[in-house]
């Protein structure tokens, strides 16, 4: 190919040089696009994290969409592309909320003892959870109280998170029987939702009062009520 010098008749063109400014606007292009794709995702996980805290010291009604893009650092339009919007993203962070505190709540109940001592150590750390550091409460009580009444999706996972409940007590309450710690004729579903029962009111009395001595002497009658 014959390449008119400089300053020859005709436009001078350096065919290596335009090449490389073509790659490199392509590749510029490139990298917008792949910072524009990056800029809408994030770690789904993290985001449902942040968002849950937020709901749990705020309330979802005086929690706003801003508040939402400003705690999870995301824009408006990847917050509603992912999650569909606030209440999407409420109810997806009360499951969240629901499914980490199984598997704790699981390893409790499950320590080698006396099934007495174990409810008993429970429902301590419990009532420590609710009297100290921020005391937030508890997320799902906090939500049965002001929201389960109001909404239809919002009681089906309270609903699912109180059978969940029930079902880890009366595994426990199970192996006490099995134990010889309580009467074989015991109703054991009955003696659960007690204890769920239980759980629910002192999160709701620990709203009242930050005395562990109040909490402590409601857990004795339950505990006594259930002969453990």
């Amino acid at each position: 190919m014959n390449i008119p010098a400089r300053g020859a008749e005709g436009p001078t063109f350096n065919i290596p040089l335009l090449l490389w400014r073509l790659v490199l606007t392509d590749r510029s292009r490139w990298g917008l696009m792949c910072a524009t794709v990056k800029s809408k995702q994030f770690d789904k996980h993290v985001a449902l994290d942040e968002a849950m805290d937020l709901f749990w010291e705020r309330g979802y009604h005086a929690t706003s969409i801003q508040d939402l893009v400003d705690r999870l650092g995301v824009n408006r339009q990847s917050l509603y592309d992912t999650y569909g919007g606030k209440e999407q993203l409420f109810l997806s962070a009360l499951e969240r909320y629901r499914e980490l505190q199984d598997a704790p709540l699981r390893r409790t109940l499950a320590r080698e003892g006396p099934v007495g001592v174990v409810l008993r150590e429970f429902l301590q750390e419990m009532i420590k959870n609710l009297t100290e550091g921020d005391c937030k409460g508890c997320f799902m009580t906090n939500t049965t109280t002001g929201l389960a009444g109001q909404d239809e999706s919002i009681f089906k996972i309270c609903a699912a998170n109180h059978r969940q409940l029930e079902a880890a007590f009366s595994g426990l309450l199970l192996r006490a029987q099995q134990n010889g710690e309580i009467a074989p004729d015991r109703p054991l579903l009955t003696m659960a939702r007690f204890l769920v029962n239980t759980i629910n009111g002192l999160g709701v009395t620990a709203k009242a009062t930050r005395d562990k001595k109040v909490l402590e002497e409601i857990v004795g009658v339950a505990l006594g009520a259930l002969a453990l």
